[in-house]
């Protein structure tokens, strides 16, 4: 087998529960209520529906929950259905290149039907994240590539592949067979974005299943799938790949605890500027405003600020994908409104003329200051924001890291509220309780059955057409 292949076997299946320290154990839970709070918020969105509704047409004596489903499904359904959920509001944790909580649902999709403890379930999250770093800092690259985020496949067929109980050989065959057949492509990230860009990584926690359930069957898949022949290297015309330094802290951090956690429903270069927008706000009135320049390290800039050539999609958002992208959008909207919120990107709210003329206003670049800032072994995430008034006064701040980034958590206080920010779509606060009292004990879990049985607990419009759950539009 190549190199890669080899490196990310040998570590996924030698990783142990037993070797965890809390503070790895305390970063999984708290990322695990995070995406359990995202995905309660999104319960009766229209792609989450729909993945819902396909997942209720399958059935297994080897099945999993999907949350606001009364029936078990197969568990790559439930993997999916979950991590749409997980990703619609843009919401969820990000740091390392992508969204590794992306993954936790194929972890608990096959940890319920085995039974398996919370500390198993930990373990595996910690693999699944560990991997998912140690490909972007070995060098994988999608981005570059005109690649979406195929790092979470793998990611997540380690993690499904530890609770499977996977030895080396089986764990080298699932990594091919989820890298082999899932090279995603960039278009779902660029231009104009569909309902696919909170789906496409569930696609890849599916397949991530799979992958695992294949290899555990005794499928065995190309053993070069990076290095060799006709790999991924040979696709985009690149040397081949190393991983090193797999499971090694990074900054004096592991990949859980060097992933940041979002205070704001918008894509993650957003955080920085909009929490220094509504700082500024204060005082301001929007007639007097003249311009406001904003500046970003260059893969802000180039993800969120028109600079992959999209820049009329970035001004002119015309779906709700796209607004959450749009970092002029969500500056646009926080200074208007004094918040941002998943409701701040609907339809109405984002048709609106006032909107729109603010949002011309604004200018976006890469300041190669902050790109030089954002590189290290844990980025950064800078930012700059100037506001110019029309009598020529400036109002500026600067973010070095946004709250939520390792280096400025977010406390358990303010992660609490978040989640009963968002379960309040999809629960009563009592029932909300109930589920956060059981995810702060994952590690005490003898069965993570405890946890994901509330799921189909979960009352949602389309499976309880008498649900008194909020079901408003949330596009």
């Amino acid at each position: 087998m190549d190199q890669p292949t080899q490196a990310i076997a040998e570590y996924a299946a030698g990783v142990r529960a037993a070797m965890l320290d809390p503070s790895t154990v305390a970063a999984a839970t708290r990322h695990l209520i995070d995406s359990v709070g995202c995905a309660l918020g999104a319960v009766d969105a229209p792609p989450v529906a729909i993945a819902r509704r396909i997942a209720s047409t399958a059935s297994s004596g080897f099945g999993a929950s999907v949350i606001g489903l009364q029936d078990r499904t197969t568990t790559e359904q439930a993997a999916f259905a979950n991590t749409c959920a997980l990703r619609y509001l843009d919401f969820n944790d990000t740091g390392i290149g992508g969204h590794p909580s992306d993954m936790i649902p194929a972890v608990l999709a096959v940890a319920e039907p085995r039974q398996a403890s919370g500390r198993m379930v930990v373990a595996a999250i910690h693999a699944a994240y560990e991997v998912f770093a140690a490909l972007r800092r070995g060098g994988f690259a999608p981005r570059g590539w005109n690649v979406d985020q195929a790092q979470n496949v793998v990611g997540a067929a380690a993690g499904a592949g530890f609770i499977l109980g996977l030895d080396c050989a089986r764990m080298a065959n699932a990594v091919s067979l989820a890298i082999t057949p899932n090279i995603p492509l960039r278009a779902t990230r660029a231009g104009r974005l569909s309902e696919w860009k909170g789906c496409a990584t569930a696609h890849g926690a599916m397949m991530g299943v799979l992958a695992a359930r294949w290899a555990h069957a005794g499928l065995t898949g190309p053993p070069e799938p990076f290095n060799g022949i006709g790999g991924l290297c040979q696709l985009v015309g690149i040397e081949p790949l190393r991983m090193e330094r797999i499971g090694e802290q990074r900054g004096g951090l592991g990949a859980l605890q060097s992933t940041g956690l979002k205070l704001f429903p918008a894509q993650y270069n957003a955080q920085g500027p909009l929490a220094a927008i509504l700082e500024l706000r204060s005082g301001l009135r929007l007639d007097d405003v003249d311009r406001i320049d904003v500046g970003l390290h260059w893969g802000g800039w180039y993800e969120s600020g028109g600079g992959q050539g999209d820049r009329e999609e970035k001004w002119n958002p015309s779906t709700r994908e796209s607004a959450d992208h749009s970092l002029p959008y969500a500056l646009a909207v926080a200074l208007l409104d004094g918040e941002v919120t998943p409701a701040s990107f609907g339809d109405d709210r984002r048709n609106d003329p006032a909107l729109r003329a603010l949002m011309q206003r604004i200018t976006v670049r890469e300041d190669p200051a902050l790109t030089r800032e954002h590189a290290g072994e844990v980025p950064n995430w800078p930012s700059s924001v100037e506001v110019v008034l029309r009598t020529g006064q400036r109002l500026a701040r600067r973010i070095r890291w946004p709250k939520g980034h390792p280096r400025n958590p977010l406390s358990d206080g303010e992660l609490e509220a978040k989640f009963h920010r968002l379960a309040q779509r999809a629960l009563p606060p009592a029932g909300a309780q109930r589920l956060l009292d059981t995810l702060w004990r994952l590690d005490e879990l003898d069965d993570i059955g405890a946890l994901t049985g509330q799921f189909r607990a979960i009352r949602c419009a389309d499976t309880h057409p008498g649900s008194t759950a909020s079901s408003g539009d949330q596009r």
